[in-house]
């Protein structure tokens, strides 16, 4: 075998040939210096691995899951902030603490994008497989919303991750230890869960109905304004009767979500954009129609119904 030695004293690289483990005496040709080296008693020939380019794709992908770290920790910034001012009408809403959900959503998902993040870059077959159920969550939960757009994204980054090159960066041939497997599958569950809840809850059909329902019943009871001597009754099977200093009225009340109610009694109609300031305080502007009763008034709730 050859081996370079370079020289302790002068620094002249030199070439000598011997035999594993051979012993050889040298002398420098260049200041003379005379020295020993002993050949290794064997020679490595593996090649040296080949460090693989990785794929353009998955490096959006973990920029992606860095987005939506940067998104939850915003979440959980605004859930604080807002949170407490309508926090009643969206777990009306919900049927459960939602708040409190999405929170725990948030919190769950920072932890797991940072280190789905960090798997991709890395090129770890257990972040391809976790990425591959993440989009199979995302079209379920899709599906569940009527998200047709929601769908295709998902299906594409299927495709991407099945591609050869893709898996060949990943060393997909290597497999993944069962206890890696077990963490995956729960976290993929809970997201599952956290998922499907969030499609049905923004699913337009439950939601409008969900919406339309809650926002008639913060009407139910009596509201006054003491100012303008006007009192109004809202009852459930959709009547209302308001008084003021001269007159009162029967009629009928619809909502439009989000924002509209309708009056209608014997002598006409109003439609009003209304403004709940609190459970127990209401703007109501008139937007169309012709009343007799206000242009703008702010109500406060007096009893329930």
């Amino acid at each position: 075998m050859k081996k370079s030695i370079r020289c302790p004293k002068c620094g002249y690289n030199m070439t000598a040939e011997g035999s594993p483990g051979e012993t050889k005496y040298l002398v420098c040709p260049n200041c003379g210096s005379k020295g020993r080296f002993t050949f290794p008693a064997y020679e490595d020939f593996r090649i040296p691995e080949e460090k693989k380019e990785r794929p353009l794709g998955v490096t959006i992908l973990a920029a992606f899951q860095i987005i939506g770290v940067i998104s939850a920790i915003f979440s959980l910034v605004l859930v604080s902030k807002f949170s407490g001012r309508y926090t009643g009408l969206i777990e009306e809403i919900a049927g459960f603490p939602l708040i409190v959900f999405l929170a725990v959503y948030s919190v769950v998902l920072i932890p797991v994008s940072i280190v789905l993040a960090y798997g991709l870059l890395k090129g770890e077959e257990w972040a391809r497989l976790t990425s591959v159920w993440f989009q199979i969550t995302s079209i379920i939960s899709s599906i569940l919303s009527f998200n047709l757009f929601g769908v295709i994204i998902p299906l594409v980054i299927l495709y991407y991750l099945r591609k050869p090159r893709v898996k060949d960066y990943f060393e997909s041939e290597r497999g993944i230890k069962i206890g890696t497997k077990a963490v995956i599958a729960a976290v993929v569950i809970i997201l599952l869960v956290f998922n499907g809840y969030i499609g049905l809850m923004i699913n337009p059909i439950s939601t409008s109905g969900g919406l339309s329902r809650v926002y008639s019943e913060r009407y139910y009871g009596t509201w006054e304004n003491e100012t303008q001597n006007i009192e109004i009754t809202f009852y459930s099977n959709r009547s209302f009767f308001i008084e003021n200093r001269t007159s009162s009225y029967w009629g009928k009340w619809s909502t439009e979500w989000p924002l509209f109610l309708k009056l209608k009694w014997a002598e006409g109609e109003g439609r009003y954009a209304s403004f709940f300031l609190d459970s127990n305080a209401i703007r109501l502007v008139q937007e169309s129609g012709q009343s007799g009763f206000f242009s703008l008034i702010e109500l406060k709730k007096k009893s329930e119904v």
